[in-house]
């Protein structure tokens, strides 16, 4: 059984993912308005990055993950550093969150009647818009120069360094289009990376990838892969969830992971998170149940969300009423 399916079972059928990372820096007082974002606080307030991953320990959350979305060598190395020391803050970023786990599941084991799994961690790694930063991580057009060996040849290295700095798991994030996605499984392949891998990909209208490709075409790609363990979708709002596992389950016998947004909305202009009507009278804890019944394996959140979002989607999946 592999380490996936074990944590699943252990957690009663299904695992609880985290919630948003750059949300519950800048609640502990980051200032990540910065090109690198949450990545930021691997160089200046490491200490701050490990706080938030023992804040969704506490809350419940069996997979943790990593601060690296958007850490890349190019990143890194665009704000003057080394490429060794730019290396260093990808293992930084596993590391700070291995620690933390570690850290917690000890202080778990004294108490006379743990509640919580030994959780997994799992190294981030966002799409190649992200790293851009002009938007196109939300649209997955990437110009027409750009090939799938040229995203390898982008993710290559990162992908070794994480998978080194001993994660549980990779987990590709955000993935906006297939061409990407098709890169990332042969990446895994040349690479022969022994870590489980998910491919989560992001959606604005829950019928189609960003792109406007449909997940039918690139769960293809992914069944193909021995490598890619589970497959699902991220930073998309809440509303659309419960649709796309009912159109995943009918393409891949893989595990499915939803991690949805909170429905609130970014205002570009105005700088400013609109509210989110689209839950009506639901909260995203009651969409977690009728995630898990619909049939995801892995449910959290991504923007927006926090703790005591994740403190919510624990308590309701694991049937508990303490916590």
């Amino acid at each position: 059984m592999g380490v996936v399916e074990e944590l699943v079972a252990k957690a009663g059928g299904c695992a609880v993912i985290d919630g948003g990372f750059a949300t519950q820096l800048e609640a502990l007082g980051a200032d990540i308005n910065d090109p690198l974002w949450s990545a930021a606080c691997l160089i200046a307030k490491p200490h701050l990055v490990k706080e938030v991953h023992m804040q969704y320990l506490e809350a419940g959350a069996d997979v943790i993950i990593s601060s690296s979305y958007q850490a890349t060598i190019p990143g890194f190395l665009a704000r003057g550093m080394t490429l060794d020391e730019a290396e260093d803050l990808l293992r930084t970023s596993v590391k700070l969150a291995l620690e933390a786990r570690d850290e917690f599941w000890k202080s778990t084991l004294r108490k006379s009647k743990p509640i919580y799994n030994r959780a997994l961690v799992a190294a981030s790694i966002g799409s190649y818009g992200a790293y851009l930063a002009d938007g196109s991580e939300y649209s997955g057009s990437y110009g027409a120069d750009i090939t799938t060996e040229k995203l390898k040849d982008f993710h290559r290295r990162r992908l070794q360094v994480l998978a080194g700095a001993g994660p549980d798991l990779i987990a590709f994030e955000a993935i906006p289009n297939k061409m990407e996605a098709q890169a990332l499984v042969e990446l895994l392949e040349e690479e022969n990376i022994q870590v489980p891998s998910w491919i989560c990909f992001s959606s604005v209208d829950g019928k189609h990838l960003c792109s406007g490709e449909s997940f039918a075409d690139c769960l293809q790609i992914l069944n193909a892969s021995e490598k890619v363990a589970i497959v699902g979708v991220n930073c998309t709002p809440p509303q659309f969830i419960e649709g796309i596992i009912c159109e995943l389950r009918k393409q891949t016998k893989k595990a499915i992971a939803v991690y949805p947004n909170s429905g609130e909305v970014w205002d570009g202009r105005a700088k400013r998170w609109l509210s989110a009507e689209c839950l009506g009278h639901k909260s995203f804890d009651a969409l977690a149940k009728r995630w898990q019944e619909a049939g995801a394996t892995l449910i959290g959140g991504c923007c927006r969300t926090t703790p005591s979002t994740i403190r919510a989607v624990s308590k309701i999946l694991k049937g508990r009423t303490g916590h």
